[in-house]
């Protein structure tokens, strides 16, 4: 018995580091440690707020699905980037995200 509490508290923190790298897949880095001094109000938002995590996670992972398919190009990330981090508010962001979720429905992969 004594022998499985240590072999489960070594899975338990597998499975957390495993979740922690996957959970560092996109542009912005919530790590206070890592994070430089000039991060802006829009990825402050963005980190602590769960909610705004994951819908940009989700954004995130749509930019790169579309990139892939020559829907969108490095441009219109980076155009979306601008808008998001000039972002100095929640009511800001939400409308960038929303924004960006009508504009993604619409793109088509290019042939």
């Amino acid at each position: 018995m004594t022998r499985l509490v240590p072999l489960a508290r070594l899975c338990l923190a597998a499975a957390g580091l495993t979740f922690l790298g996957a959970a560092q897949a996109t542009d912005i880095d919530c790590d206070p440690s890592a994070r430089p001094a000039g991060t802006s109000q829009a990825q402050r938002l963005i980190c602590e707020s769960a909610l705004f995590s994951m819908g940009y996670q989700r954004i995130y992972a749509d930019q790169q699905r579309l990139l892939k398919a020559g829907a969108i190009s490095e441009a219109d990330i980076a155009a979306f980037r601008q808008k998001r981090d000039h972002c100095d508010s929640a009511a800001c962001l939400d409308a960038v995200f929303r924004a960006w979720r009508a504009s993604a429905a619409q793109a088509r992969p290019r042939p």
